[in-house]
């Protein structure tokens, strides 16, 4: 069963279509959601530069029906630099995420006890503002559950990074507001806490997820911890987008 699942969702991928209702082909469960992930990722054939957290925020479970995160690859193909005005990747009903992007220094591998804010931290090299762009590539669009946004990578579509800040003891993690804009309109704002109350939670999660798998962060590697913003918004073609992280920079981006 598995095998048809992915078949169908790499078959709509490698077409540029939308993927089919999963129906009776659901996965059963959420390790055989990310066993479809994992084959559905390696018929990309793209790079993998980190990890993305998703369903941090209440809002973002509620929105999803999720009640715990998830996670995704992102890969330097699909990973841009700010400001970039050219984005052309196919996309179904895109939503626009402004969250807060940690580089690791040093493998985070299993150390006999279950990581947390306070342990992760000596490996945050840097942070980094970024928008993430999510996108459900399903028929039936957001309408999906945990299973199908797992299997199709955790809906992660692209990275905008901004200006990496090395120095990132003296940032307000926490509390800095984080404002998104498009066309110059204010649509929404968060701070970082709404992150698992600490982003750093979600890099926790996220470490000790994947070694429950047998997997680990590596040294070097991205990972975006969730989106900040207190509600969901869609992103449109030809309008600038813009979020402004006090204290941090700003990212902005243009879908072609």
């Amino acid at each position: 069963m598995l095998d048809k699942i992915i078949d169908t969702i790499t078959l709509a991928r490698n077409n540029k279509n939308l993927i089919p209702d999963l129906n009776d082909m659901m996965p059963e469960s959420v390790t055989e959601a990310y066993a479809v992930q994992e084959e559905v990722v390696d018929s990309f054939n793209l790079s993998p530069i980190g990890w993305k957290v998703g369903c941090t925020t209440e809002m973002a479970q509620k929105f999803s029906g999720m009640t715990e995160p998830f996670f995704g690859v992102m890969f330097a193909e699909t990973t841009f630099d700010s400001p970039k005005s050219d984005i052309s990747l196919y996309m179904n009903k895109p939503i626009i995420e402004p969250e807060l992007c940690f580089e690791v220094e040093g493998d985070i591998v299993d150390i006999g006890i279950k990581y947390n804010a306070n342990n992760i931290m000596k490996h945050i090299k840097s942070i980094t503002p970024v928008i993430e762009i999510v996108d459900a590539r399903y028929e039936k669009g957001w309408d999906i559950k945990a299973l199908e946004t797992i299997s199709d990578n955790g809906v992660h579509s692209c990275l905008v990074k901004g200006a990496k800040l090395s120095n990132w003891h003296d940032y307000d993690r926490l509390n800095s507001e984080v404002n998104l804009f498009i066309d110059n309109e204010f649509k929404c704002g968060g701070r970082g806490k709404n992150v698992l109350n600490d982003p750093l939670n979600s890099i926790s999660w996220l470490a000790n997820k994947l070694i429950e798998r047998g997997q680990y962060i590596q040294s070097g590697e991205i990972i975006t911890t969730g989106n900040t913003c207190d509600k969901p918004i869609f992103a449109e073609k030809n309008k600038t987008i813009k979020a402004v992280f006090d204290n941090l920079g700003e990212v902005e981006m243009v879908l072609n």
